[in-house]
């Protein structure tokens, strides 16, 4: 299937996939892959996809289950953009610490030169196993998160993201979050595969 689209961009953790369907509807020759750890969120996108494009189906779209501990699996080297919006649980700390065996998962589902967008953040608000990640603004953080890429086979650059734009992001997470009275620092990294 991928062989039939231009390119092949990957939302990992999509989870409700509002990322992933507005993405297919505005890139129709790229094939928009959503995948999330749990089944659950993907049964909605995944039906609106599959229905008739005079419904809003949308042939270049598709869902799966693949949790970051089985990845890159069958999607090895397929990958040309890959995105990462507003992780949790394992895959916000494989991201945020972060960590090089889940960095080295994302990077092998890469083509060279495929493109890479993390967004990620979290507060004295989260669960404590959140709460014990670093703090994002402390003094040489963004450099620490290069670095680590790095040794994963990516080329970034951090920069810490305001509340405003998380808020536009084009996920239903990214509106919960921006909003919240919660307190967040937030960071976006983007680059490119080595």
């Amino acid at each position: 299937m991928a062989a039939r689209h231009r390119a092949v961009h990957l939302d990992f953790g999509t989870g409700d996939g509002a990322f992933a369907l507005r993405r297919a509807r505005s890139e129709p020759s790229t094939l928009v892959i959503g995948v999330d750890a749990s089944a659950e969120g993907l049964r909605e996108p995944s039906r609106r996809a599959a229905g008739k494009p005079a419904r809003g189906g949308l042939a270049n779209a598709l869902f799966g289950v693949l949790p970051l501990e089985r990845a890159p699996g069958e999607l090895v080297g397929l990958i040309d953009s890959l995105s990462v919006l507003l992780p949790w649980g394992s895959l916000l700390r494989a991201v945020a610490l972060p960590e090089a065996d889940g960095l080295a998962r994302l990077r092998g589902l890469c083509k060279p030169g495929a493109s890479l967008q993390v967004v990620f953040g979290y507060g004295p608000g989260d669960p404590l196993a959140v709460q014990a990640l670093p703090g994002l603004r402390a003094e040489g953080r963004a450099a620490a998160l290069v670095q680590a890429y790095a040794g994963a086979g990516f080329t970034v650059t951090a920069r810490t993201t305001s509340r405003e734009e998380v808020g536009e992001l084009p996920t239903t997470w990214a509106k919960k979050l921006a909003y919240s009275n919660s307190e967040r620092e937030f960071v976006t990294l983007t680059g490119v595969a080595s």
